[in-house]
């Protein structure tokens, strides 16, 4: 008699309790909590320095009552802003296990409706060949080991929880003192102390930086997310969700401190401006949590992955993406040009939507993750003054910049690289140029749109990518992409360098005419005139929905730049101004394999 040896059942997993809404709305209430007991602290410092005019042992006492007041309340109001982000830890990793949780019933349901199919069959079985016999025998052997890997999940399942738990308490008890809450580390989950101390330095590069966190519990890395989310934010090599989690913490520890102020009246000068870029990215980040492709039900999500909302002298840094840099097969980084601040955050996420849509729309099905780069200090003022904005010394820090978030990325990811291409924009193309030909900018592909020149490279074959791998988009009436030199005309020092458009360059240049572009049109001696009337507002069309532009973009950033629409070099010809033949080639717009980049309203 042959025996089957079936697996036995598994028992249901507990839901973890709690609801991570509530846990984030105690969060917010205790922000907005540490908030006030900070301006506590403020008005008694201001306080402690009384009116000169009142002196003696009275005023002596006040002081140092007041001074000392403060001194108490500061720590206190640190403490609480920690354990109000420690509770947003909670809350995220409280959401994510209950979404394991539904996944893992439903892995289990499955094993017990394989299991009872297999019971039935057994039990069914009569006079059954030798081969009908081994298949049920495999079936078992397949259920035994699912059983073994989903036993495995459970125990891991449930020590997470566990150790979520453990961290709420540990968060509660390690300040549930006015002693401990007065402390420099009042607040601070003991793994993290210990935990902080083993983080290499910013010199130590990407690669151990990640190597750091790998090598972390799930519990280690939460009590740091929660205790330093300001150095872990920035961090180069941490993967993106890390850094992301780390810089909504400040976002929102920011907002609530901020705002109670701006309610109260008390905002220095300072801190308006850090409001406004604090607002301004919320904006953004909100239009890239929200964003759902056309047509679709895809919500790709938004990513934090750079918040400094003081950096250059409150202009401020910050990165946001549409898609999961984790995971993503095909990455793009867009940096912008001249005058862009933090504030101007949202329309630039806005054309990362815009160009993940067409990534998506025009791409081979591949993931796809679209990031705006604001990590350097721009230039302030108009490309055609004289002075200190044509000067590429922002250009130059911009582009070692860029070249190191490149390779934080690139750490953050080692086992799963992504195809990356790096889209530079007018000034941000100039950046571009010095990350690509003085610091191996670590991409696949390079695309320059608007650019007014390319620095230090002469040549494509300067980049680190290589020619074949360079790309040029120039509407041929944008004014600033006519800075750069071409051939004979060098147009020093209101240029940049060579526009990357020209023969002389060599790149792969595509069409990204604009079908309103302004024209030029009269009588000229000899004939009629119809050519480019330079301007500024064709400058800023090439993310627009539908244009030529957009379409061949989404083909780079998709992997399949050896499938754009190419267009003609510009040159000059010695004899006469520079050409552009693009100028006589009609523009097309949401024209399918040429100018579509998504599904138009009329599409339903």
């Amino acid at each position: 008699m042959t025996t089957i040896d079936v697996p036995a059942a598994i028992g249901s997993v507990d839901r973890p309790e709690g609801s991570p809404a509530d846990a984030e709305s105690l969060a917010s209430t205790l922000l907005t909590n540490a908030a006030r007991m900070n301006e506590f602290a403020d008005e008694a410092e201001a306080l402690a320095t009384h009116n000169a005019l009142w002196v003696g042992e009275a005023s002596a006492a006040y002081s140092a009552h007041a001074s000392a007041f403060a001194t108490r309340h500061e720590p206190m109001a640190t403490t609480l802003k920690r354990v109000a982000r420690g509770v947003d830890v909670f809350a995220e990793q409280l959401r994510t296990l209950k979404s394991d949780h539904t996944d893992l019933t439903g892995e289990i349901t499955t094993y017990h409706r394989d299991r009872n199919d297999l019971i039935t069959d057994v039990n069914a079985a009569q006079d059954v060949t030798e081969s009908e016999i081994g298949a049920l025998q495999e079936r078992a052997r397949v259920l035994t080991t699912q059983r073994s890997g989903l036993v495995s999940e459970i125990v891991s399942f449930t020590q997470r929880v566990t150790a979520n738990e453990d961290f709420l308490v540990q968060l509660f008890t390690g300040a549930d003192t006015a002693a401990e809450a007065g402390e420099a580390d009042g607040g601070i989950d003991p793994l993290a102390l210990t935990a902080i101390n083993g983080m290499p330095s910013v010199e130590d590069g990407p690669e151990k930086m990640a190597a750091w966190w790998e090598g972390l519990s799930e519990a280690e890395q939460d009590a740091l997310t929660a205790a330093y989310p300001e150095r872990l934010g920035s961090a180069d090599g941490l993967p993106a969700w890390a850094r992301d989690d780390a810089n909504r913490l400040l976002l929102d520890s920011d907002l609530a401190d901020l705002r109670a102020k701006e309610e109260d009246g008390t905002l220095t000068e300072t801190e308006k401006q850090r409001l406004v870029n604090a607002e301004a990215a919320e904006a953004a980040l909100r239009t890239a949590d929200t964003y759902v492709v056309p047509g679709t039900d895809d919500k790709p999500g938004g990513m934090l992955w750079l918040y400094d909302p003081d950096a250059f002298g409150g202009d401020g840094r910050v990165a946001i993406a549409v898609g999961d840099l984790d995971t993503a097969d095909d990455v793009s980084i867009q940096i912008p040009g001249i005058r862009t601040e933090m504030d101007d955050t949202a329309d630039y996420v806005q054309d990362a939507t815009d160009l993940y849509e067409s990534a998506r729309y025009i791409g081979d099905g591949s993931t796809v993750a679209t990031m705006f780069w604001l990590g350097y200090n721009t230039p302030a003022g108009d490309l055609l003054e004289w002075g200190e904005v044509p000067s590429e010394h922002y250009a130059v820090d911009g582009g070692e910049r860029l070249a190191a978030a490149v390779d934080g990325l690139r750490a953050s990811r080692a086992d799963n690289p992504a195809h990356m291409t790096a889209i530079g924009h007018s000034y941000g193309s100039t950046a571009t140029s010095y990350a690509a030909a003085e610091h191996d900018l670590a991409v696949d592909d390079i695309a320059l749109v608007g650019s007014p020149g390319t620095g230090p490279a002469d040549d494509a074959s300067d980049f680190s990518v290589g020619a074949d791998h360079v790309y040029v988009g120039r509407n041929s009436s944008d004014l600033v992409a006519t800075l750069g030199d071409e051939g004979w005309l060098n147009k020093h020092p209101i240029g940049l360098g060579v526009d990357p458009s020209s023969e002389e360059f060599d790149a792969q240049r595509f069409r990204a005419e604009d079908v309103n572009r302004q024209r030029n049109e009269g009588v000229v001696k000899g004939g009629h005139y119809d050519g480019p009337s330079y301007n500024f507002d064709d400058h800023v069309k090439y993310f627009d929905r539908d244009s030529e532009s957009l379409y061949n973009l989404g083909r780079i950033v998709d992997g399949h730049g050896d499938d754009i629409n190419p267009a003609k070099n510009s040159y000059d010809p010695f004899w006469e101004l520079p050409q552009d033949p693009e100028s006589d080639r009609t523009p097309t717009q949401g024209v399918p394999g040429e100018s579509r980049t998504g599904l138009s309203e009329r599409d339903g």
